[in-house]
């Protein structure tokens, strides 16, 4: 399980996402997982380089987390 970060608003992305998700994800942007939220998971499903693994990867960062990606 990931540890809670200390500032609010700026929780990294986990570690282990594919390069080119990552590189995707940087291009719109998103550094944190408050970023991915507001990103929402229509578009992030969307996005060259995002696959199953990965989606499946930030989803349980973000439920580690208490967080939840916008739907639409």
């Amino acid at each position: 399980m990931m540890q809670k970060t200390r500032e609010p608003g700026r929780t990294p992305l986990p570690r282990g996402i594919a390069a080119p998700a990552r590189k995707s994800l940087a291009h719109a942007g998103v550094e944190t997982l408050e970023q991915l939220v507001q990103l929402g998971e229509h578009r992030l499903a969307g996005m060259a380089g995002v696959c199953p693994r990965t989606m499946a990867q930030l989803q349980d960062a973000l439920d580690d987390h208490g967080l939840t990606l916008r739907t639409g």
